[in-house]
């Protein structure tokens, strides 16, 4: 269980930013479009490039949270403790920036946002082609014909969000292998990106780069069908209590 609290604390805060950012470049493309029918038709590439912008923008963020996480989550293959004292999050922040200096804190940035920047446009695209296919199914309308039918936003949105979750992920396996490998090794055996990849490839094959593939795919199901209706319902939460102050200060 060890990395399991800091990831906990941090993954909430990194998800706020990601949607926020993505939410406020996508507001900000659709106003440069000059017409109804302009903002239709770009809407889908609006989504993507605003997607990409905010996981280029979270990375800078989400490496050095990553970098701690791995590092804790790895330290059985090294010694739970270190000079008498159990490692914590605080403790490795200090040790990574006294050995590495602040540049440390963003070993494995490289992959990572190979990881991170198309992706969350391939993510934030594939939510939203989802929801409109599904939109036009009929066993969706005639779900929605019947006065129970209340929950089909709920089924629309964890089917759509697990299908963007493995679709982002089958993309980008190798960098998330890679970049584990390059923050997971604290005496700095591999120099780069390249080099990590050239030594794996040496020792252990090509599959060495895809491990962990079926836990990535099993954990994107869950994981982000629960991240996008917990961004669903709060967005729908925070434009009613926002139409519910402008009714009570009018």
């Amino acid at each position: 269980m060890g990395g399991m609290f800091f990831p906990f604390i941090s993954t909430g805060a990194i998800n706020s930013l990601l949607f926020g950012i993505y939410g406020n470049h996508l507001r900000q493309l659709r106003k440069v479009c000059h017409s109804d029918y302009q903002r239709e038709q770009l809407e889908y590439h609006n989504m993507f490039l605003a997607g990409s912008v905010a996981g280029f923008v979270q990375s800078f963020i989400a490496c050095p949270m990553e970098l701690i996480k791995v590092r804790l989550q790895t330290q059985c293959y090294y010694n739970d403790y270190l000079y008498g004292q159990r490692r914590t999050a605080f403790g490795t922040f200090k040790r990574i920036i006294k050995a590495d200096g602040l540049s440390g804190l963003y070993r494995g940035l490289l992959p990572m946002m190979c990881r991170d920047v198309l992706p969350y446009g391939i993510y934030m695209l594939a939510y939203r082609q989802g929801v409109d296919y599904l939109n036009k199914r009929d066993f969706v309308r005639k779900r929605r014909s019947h006065p129970d039918g209340s929950n089909v936003n709920l089924l629309i949105t964890t089917l759509a969000g697990a299908w963007a979750g493995v679709i982002s992920w089958v993309c980008v396996i190798p960098f998330d292998v890679v970049k584990t490998l390059m923050q997971a090794d604290e005496n700095h055996k591999f120099r780069g990106i390249f080099h990590c990849v050239k030594v794996n490839y040496r020792a252990y094959g090509w599959r060495s780069i895809f491990r962990g593939s079926w836990m990535l795919v099993a954990r994107a199901v869950p994981f982000n069908a629960a991240t996008f209706l917990g961004y669903e319902y709060a967005l729908e939460w925070c434009q009613m209590y926002d139409k519910g102050g402008l009714v009570a200060s009018d």
